[in-house]
């Protein structure tokens, strides 16, 4: 298994040497998870491209053999129907349409390794998941994890010995720094994401609002109002 960490964002956590580095840590990072060893509620994207998980919003264990998972999805009710029915691993489910191809999948399943494995590394390291998990495009979850020094970066090192972990940014954690997201709409977290995934907020900006535009298929004016709404929305919140 590999354990990669980003140039880049090694430089913005050494920044805070010599600074205030007490309390929790956090540390993002992509999880590529083995698709040979999920568990059936990982089957609901994966080659179906009707259906696309977009967050995990909560992960409860009921007890060491089942946990219970709620999914925020993109696309077709029926689709996922299919899906769970036919999963051995799942013994109940319930679904919400939210409208506009959208919804909510409530899942109890069996808990299967590599899940298991890192949910029990977390607790020996006594290190917490900021919720909610992201799924990327590629398949890889990305996930906050937050804990003292030196658990934490001990907690990633024996989760690597699990999946492959690739380390984007660490730092102190600032509870409420994520609520940000929450008031956006579905359409400007989209753009937000292929905006910021683009390169579009680098120095010097490693893409344009054309190609930012021609991502999500629409016009440059559209992009960019968008944005300006976006901005507006995360500034005034910093500010308060």
């Amino acid at each position: 298994m590999t354990y990669h960490s980003n140039s880049q964002d090694q430089k913005v956590d050494e920044s805070e040497k010599g600074g205030q580095t007490q309390g929790p840590r956090y540390a993002t990072v992509l999880l590529e998870l083995d698709e040979e060893h999920e568990s059936s509620d990982d089957d609901i994207a994966p080659g179906r491209s009707a259906v696309t998980r977009r967050q995990l919003h909560h992960f409860n264990l009921v007890d060491d053999e089942t946990v219970v998972l709620l999914y925020h999805f993109q696309g077709d009710l029926d689709q996922i129907e299919t899906v769970l029915d036919a999963a051995p691993d799942v013994l109940n489910y319930g679904l919400v349409d939210q409208g506009e191809g959208g919804g909510f999948a409530y899942i109890h399943c069996e808990l299967d390794d590599p899940v298991r494995s890192i949910v029990s590394t977390l607790h020996l390291f006594e290190v917490v998941l900021d919720m909610p998990l992201e799924f990327t495009t590629d398949g890889s979850v990305k996930a906050t994890l937050i804990g003292e020094e030196p658990a934490l970066g001990e907690a990633l090192e024996a989760i690597s010995g699990i999946v492959n972990i690739h380390l984007e940014k660490t730092g102190t954690y600032r509870p409420g720094a994520r609520d940000l997201g929450a008031t956006l709409t579905d359409r400007q977290y989209q753009i937000l994401t292929v905006a910021v995934r683009e390169g579009y907020y680098e120095v010097p900006r490693g893409s344009t609002l054309e190609d930012v535009a021609a991502e999500i298929d629409l016009s440059r004016a559209t992009v960019g109002e968008h944005l300006q709404k976006i901005e507006a929305k995360v500034l005034s919140r910093i500010v308060q």
